[in-house]
C-alpha cells in the first residue's frame, strides 16, 4: 500500500442534496494522488448517513450524535487523517478538473506555504469575494459596518478587507483563505494545533490562518485552481441561529485578538451600523434585510457577548 498523500475532510450537516455532486467531482477529478475521503456527519436528519453508506462505502464516516460545530468536527477528521496534506472541503462544493492536483503540486513545490486556497465561484460562475482577503481588524470592521467598504469596494484602502481591486487573476500571498476549500500542510497543524473549537462555525478559518502566519507559515492563494460553492444559505434564508452564530464567532475573534476593548468596539460598531442599516432598508422597502438588522439590534441589546 502506498502512503496516503492527501486526506479530504468534509463536515456534513443536512447537505445530502449536494453530496453526490461533491463526491463525484472529487472521485472523477483526482488521479495519480493516493488519497482518502473522511466525512464527519453532525447528526444530519436528511438521511445523509444512509446515502453515504449506500453509495460511497469507501468513504470513512464519523457519525456524531449531535451537531458539535464545524471546527470540532473538522478536528475529528484531522485526528484520523493519514495524509501529508489535509484538504478541508465543504459538502456544497464541486471541484473543477485538475484543481486539487494543482493545489497539491503547488504546496509541495513551495515548502514555506502552510495553507493554500483557490478561486471560489458562485453559481453563475461569479467570484465569491468573501472566500479570502485581509484579516478582520478594528479598522476593517469599521469600514464594513459603516458601509464605507460597500461604497468604495475597489479602493486599496477602503475596500481592503475583501480586496475586490484584485480580480483573483493571479497567485499571491494572502492573509486568510476560506475553510470552504483549504489545503493544509500536516507540519503546520503539528506546529500551531488544530482549529479553535471556541468558534462553533465561522471565523475558525481566519483564526487558523492568523495563527499560522504568526508562526511564519505562508498563506497563499492560487488562481488557476477553482471550485464551485453552491452557497446553500443565502441572506434571505439565514435563520436567526445562523445569523447569531456568525455574530458570536466574530465577537469571540475580537476578544481573542483585541481583548475586552476589542469586544466593546465590536458591539458598539454593530449597534451603530445595524441601527443605520435598519432605517435605510426600511426606507428602501427591503423588508428582509431590515428584519435581520432589527434582529441584530435586539440580540446585541439583550445578550452579553
Amino acid at each position: 500500500m502506498k502512503p496516503i498523500d492527501l486526506s479530504i475532510v468534509i463536515v456534513n450537516y443536512n447537505a445530502k442534496k449536494f453530496l453526490n455532486d461533491c463526491f463525484s467531482s472529487v472521485f472523477n477529478t483526482i488521479r495519480r494522488i493516493n488519497y482518502e475521503v473522511i466525512v464527519i456527519d453532525n447528526n444530519s436528519s436528511d438521511n445523509s448517513v444512509e446515502f453515504i453508506k449506500r453509495n460511497y462505502p469507501n468513504v470513512k464516516l464519523i457519525i456524531n450524535n449531535n451537531n458539535v460545530g464545524y471546527a470540532k468536527a473538522n478536528n475529528q477528521g484531522i485526528k484520523i487523517a493519514q495524509g501529508n496534506f489535509i484538504l478541508l472541503l465543504n459538502p456544497d462544493t464541486v471541484v473543477f478538473d485538475k484543481s486539487i492536483h494543482k493545489m497539491v503540486y503547488y504546496i509541495k513545490k513551495n515548502i514555506n506555504i502552510g495553507i493554500l486556497g483557490c478561486r471560489v465561484m458562485n453559481p453563475g460562475n461569479k467570484l465569491q469575494w468573501d472566500s479570502c482577503g485581509r484579516f478582520l481588524t478594528p479598522l476593517t470592521l469599521f469600514l464594513k459596518q459603516s458601509a464605507i467598504e460597500k461604497c468604495f469596494p475597489y479602493s486599496h484602502f477602503l475596500g481592503q478587507r475583501l480586496m475586490r481591486y484584485w480580480q483573483r487573476n493571479s497567485s499571491r500571498l494572502i492573509d486568510w483563505v476560506s475553510g470552504v476549500c483549504m489545503l493544509i500542510r500536516r507540519q503546520t497543524i503539528e506546529n500551531i494545533g488544530m482549529l479553535d473549537v471556541r468558534f462553533f462555525a465561522y471565523m475558525e478559518d481566519m483564526d487558523f490562518c492568523r495563527r499560522a502566519t504568526k508562526k511564519n507559515w505562508q498563506v497563499y492563494f492560487i488562481h488557476d485552481a477553482k471550485i464551485l460553492h453552491n452557497l446553500s444559505i443565502s441572506w434571505k434564508q439565514r435563520s436567526e441561529k445562523h445569523l447569531f452564530t456568525s455574530l458570536t464567532s466574530e465577537s469571540r475573534y475580537f476578544e481573542k485578538y483585541y481583548g475586552k476593548l476589542g469586544m466593546l468596539f465590536f458591539k458598539l460598531l454593530y449597534l451603530c451600523g445595524s441601527y443605520l442599516r435598519f432605517f435605510i432598508n426600511i426606507i428602501a422597502n427591503n423588508k428582509e434585510k431590515a428584519r435581520d438588522h432589527y434582529r441584530i439590534l435586539i440580540w446585541l441589546i439583550k445578550n452579553k457577548i
